[in-house]
């Protein structure tokens, strides 16, 4: 099982080149491909990324019987769609492609944030003001994560 966590920044170099966190290379090691999947996030100025296995389970699950809306599979097909296989090189970096970085806004520095079984990349002054909303939320609504289970889909 897949576990990605905590959150650290890493210089983007000019050829695009980043090196993934270590422990989040650790974590992806015993996979069928040496490297992430990443696609746009299409709830944030960020990148969502995970293991293939991940998109493995994923596309076996459309496959089989499933309750998914027609929204949810037409929203599924386009993260398959633009989905991008970023494979490792000799010094554990990924090279990002532009349609990414201009996505996520991303000039110099990349911040991973794990969340579990995925993570995702960031510029790191869009995380601090996200997260800022997040924590003003939580506060303004009394929110207590009870560190249930995260519901399928987020």
């Amino acid at each position: 099982m897949t576990l990605f966590l905590s959150t650290i920044i890493n210089k983007m170099d000019a050829k695009s080149r980043v090196s993934v966190p270590s422990s989040f290379r650790n974590t992806l090691r015993d996979q069928s491909f040496k490297g992430v999947i990443a696609f746009p996030s299409y709830k944030n100025k960020s990148i969502d990324a995970c293991g293939i296995e991940r998109m493995e389970s994923i596309s076996n699950s459309l496959d089989a019987d499933n309750d998914y809306s027609a929204e949810e599979f037409d929203l599924i097909s386009l993260y398959f769609g633009e989905a991008e296989q970023l494979p490792f090189d000799k010094e554990g970096r990924i090279i990002l492609p532009k349609k990414l970085i201009n996505h996520a806004e991303i000039d110099k520095n990349v911040l991973f944030v794990g969340l579990g079984p995925t993570f995702q990349m960031w510029n790191p002054s869009s995380y601090e003001q996200k997260k800022k909303k997040m924590v003003e939320k939580a506060i303004q609504k009394k929110l207590n994560p009870r560190l249930k289970p995260i519901p399928k889909g987020i």
